[in-house]
């Protein structure tokens, strides 16, 4: 059970985070949000994301992913994603993108709500080019729907590690994520 929850997790969140700022746009106030370009700024990666996450806006979204991009996963979740027959740490950038946009079109999935604190933003060693830059999250996830009346759905948080870099344009991209949750 603990497993099959941190993996619903995991999936959700796939595709996942940023500022402290919760955006929760209502599309019929008139009211329009924006996300930033240039993204010449690691925050402003995380927030687009955030924001891309909230609006359920794929487009956006995709642009936060570097085209290396890698979701680590937690050592309890991993599994064979890709149907290869062999047990998978992580995953690349198409599996993001693909459990992301179920999630965006699920019926389970009206609102999202994403929460993402902390403001930790240091170099990555590992990049001898000094572009890389990591940032620890705290997040809240809250996927839900809404069945006679009453709001149904999944609720997932932990802590995620971000590894971003300027893309090809120069913009901004989450290249790796690590999902470090308790669960």
């Amino acid at each position: 059970m603990k497993k099959s929850r941190t993996l619903v997790a995991a999936l959700v969140f796939a595709g996942l985070l940023g500022t402290a700022c919760l955006f929760s746009p209502d599309p019929n106030n008139g009211t329009s949000v924006g996300f930033y370009s240039p993204v010449d700024s690691a925050w402003k990666v995380i927030y687009n994301f955030q924001l891309a996450y909230e609006t359920k806006n794929f487009d956006e979204y995709q642009k936060c992913l570097h085209d290396e991009f890698e979701f680590i996963l937690l050592e309890q979740d991993w599994g064979d994603y890709n149907g290869d027959g062999v047990i998978d740490e992580s995953w690349g950038k198409d599996l993001e993108e693909l459990y992301t946009q179920r999630m965006f079109q699920s019926d389970n999935a009206d609102v999202i709500e994403l929460i993402l604190t902390g403001t930790n933003e240091s170099p990555y060693y590992g990049d001898t080019t000094g572009a890389t830059v990591q940032m620890m999250r705290s997040f809240e996830l809250k996927v839900y729907y809404y069945e006679d009346g009453t709001q149904k759905g999944v609720r997932a948080q932990g802590q995620a590690l971000f590894l971003v870099k300027p893309g090809p344009n120069g913009d901004y991209q989450i290249w790796q994520w690590t999902d470090l949750s308790e669960v």
